[in-house]
């Protein structure tokens, strides 16, 4: 790769103008006189043509099976292609047409602060047009969703019906179900759906190369269950998986389940002593703490806000599991030497996340499992405090959060945590100035994968549609592009423990890079969204080529 601008993303943010790959290895980076000298008859030569070229990047929250499988079989729900509950209701009264009395209809991908009513949808948008066929539509989130009537009726939810702990039957203040189900709450309803597990190894074929066509060469899927599992191992097994992906399997909610989890993994989960030779690895679990953003059930301090300025009076969201439950299963996985990931969103289940790692290394204190607190959207300063800490002492503590919310859903978002609390949400400047390392991500899909959405919001704090102004987020924590750009790289090589391989463009690793359509650090900030990989390459092989 001659005549480019090759962003290494070593610790001394080195800039060169040339690289060369032999196999699957960098073998000489220079300028591009020097790498010229190397040219030999057999030797592809590309001229970037002053565009940049970065290592692969590395998104740490990408739930790639489940939303493969989705997108695959589901009605897309979600903005662009609905703009209003009117356009929701042309979809649903197609689908109920072609399909017989009892048959689901299932859709994914809606959000309400990106509808022209800008609302949520609710069963009474739905009954009507479908008397005889259950509905559900999963909420971009992931955790919440719509039901008509009759998917209540089937599921056996009823006025009286309580929702579990860890989860919300949404009513109106009557006391009317509204359809709208979040969290823990939803596996009332799940079992009642049609199981869509065949289709894993299908769906995943068909749209990796979707993956390398954003310049994504690893991700980390953070909810996997065997079957996830099996399913990727397939597609390597074919030769059809275009980039690496480290598992992350989902603790069951007992301590009981957790054991026999932990059982079951710990053979095969040994991320550590990892080569890259695989491209299917076990690298830990996952285990929630707390809801979401969206759906106001994450943990936090202060009440929710409704619409940027009212409060959601009394709520202060949810945590999964009780927390002497949640504290013992942190101990159990890293007392075993398993890397941990936290799903940790309010200020709340962020404190109790970094203090359950202070605690279970006092009583066993294993240096570089890398623990991480997932989304870490509203940290305190006691947690940043301690995020230093931990780094520092015990390499483990790092925010794995995803910069595209601030667009993607931002509207939404920003009128959950209100004026007050929206300055503070993922404070990336902040991370900065003290020195804590944050590995990005996409959370696909509640968030597109597109990384130009991820490095746009995280220099500009923009939201999609301006609900509540220019700015809601403010302007204090925006961080540059190189920032993010070592997020996604360097720092998030770590988060999957192949920082001797990945993540930085060095003599002797893999040559896991891409070519972008431009110079990133040159073009506009409003530009950055639109960026796109022109060339990526996995372990020195092409995966994606935009001329093909």
């Amino acid at each position: 790769l001659l005549n480019a601008r090759v962003v290494t993303m070593n610790e001394s943010d080195r800039i060169a103008e040339a690289i060369a790959i032999s196999g699957d290895t960098i073998s000489a980076i220079g300028a591009t006189s020097e790498i010229q000298a190397l040219i030999g008859a057999q030797t592809e030569v590309i001229d970037v043509d002053g565009n940049t070229v970065t290592p692969g990047l590395i998104d740490t929250h990408n739930h790639f099976a489940w939303g493969a499988s989705t997108a695959f079989g589901q009605l897309d729900v979600g903005y662009p292609s609905v703009a209003s509950i009117a356009d929701i209701r042309e979809l649903v009264r197609q689908a109920a047409a072609e399909r017989e009395p009892g048959e689901w209809i299932l859709g994914w991908g809606w959000d309400g602060g990106k509808l022209r009513e800008n609302r949520d949808i609710t069963l009474a948008d739905l009954d009507d047009l479908t008397p005889d066929n259950p509905v559900w539509f999963g909420h971009t989130s992931g955790h919440y969703g719509v039901a008509n009537s009759k998917a209540l009726e089937v599921a056996g939810i009823g006025p009286g019906t309580e929702a579990p702990d860890g989860g919300v039957l949404e009513r109106t203040g009557e006391g009317v179900l509204t359809g709208i189900i979040t969290d823990q709450a939803m596996d009332l309803i799940r079992p009642f759906m049609p199981d869509t597990d065949d289709n894993f190894v299908e769906a995943i074929t068909a749209l990796v190369g979707d993956l390398s066509a954003a310049g994504i060469t690893t991700i980390k899927d953070p909810e996997i269950y065997q079957r996830h599992w099996d399913a990727y191992r397939t597609v390597e097994a074919n030769g059809d998986l275009t980039v690496r992906v480290y598992a992350l399997w989902r603790v069951p909610d007992t301590l009981d389940d957790a054991r026999d989890l932990l059982r079951e993994i710990k053979p095969i989960t040994r991320p550590e002593q990892q080569d890259g030779s695989s491209l299917v690895v076990s690298a830990g679990v996952k285990i929630y703490v707390d809801g979401s953003g969206t759906a106001r059930t994450a943990w936090v301090y202060d009440d929710w806000n409704r619409d940027y300025s009212d409060t959601d009076e009394g709520n202060t969201g949810l945590t999964y599991i009780e927390t002497d439950v949640l504290l013992d299963q942190i101990r159990l996985f890293h007392d075993a030497d398993i890397h941990i990931g936290t799903h940790a969103i309010g200020d709340r289940a962020i404190d109790f996340t970094v203090d359950a790692y202070e605690r279970v290394l006092a009583g066993y204190p294993r240096s570089g499992l890398r623990h991480s607190i997932i989304h870490c959207n509203l940290p305190t300063d006691h947690a940043m405090d301690l995020m230093v800490k931990l780094q520092r002492d015990f390499d483990t503590g790092y925010p794995e959060v995803q910069p595209a919310f601030l667009w993607w859903i931002g509207d939404t978002y920003a009128g959950n945590f209100g004026e007050a609390r929206s300055r503070r949400v993922l404070p990336l400047r902040t991370f900065e100035e003290r020195g804590i390392r944050w590995a990005g991500s996409s959370d696909f899909d509640v968030s597109p994968y597109a990384p130009g959405y991820a490095f746009h919001a995280a220099s500009t704090r923009q939201t999609m549609l301006g609900t509540y102004g220019d700015n809601p987020w403010g302007t204090e924590e925006t961080v540059g592009i190189n920032d993010t750009l070592r997020a996604y790289t360097a720092t998030a090589a770590r988060q999957v423990f192949l920082d001797d391989r990945i993540g930085t463009l060095e003599v002797g690793k893999l040559a896991d890079i891409v070519v972008w359509d431009r110079d990133l650090h040159a073009i506009p900030v409003d530009e950055l969204k639109q960026v796109s990989p022109v060339l990526t390459i996995l372990n020195g092989r092409s995966v994606f080529r935009a001329d093909e």
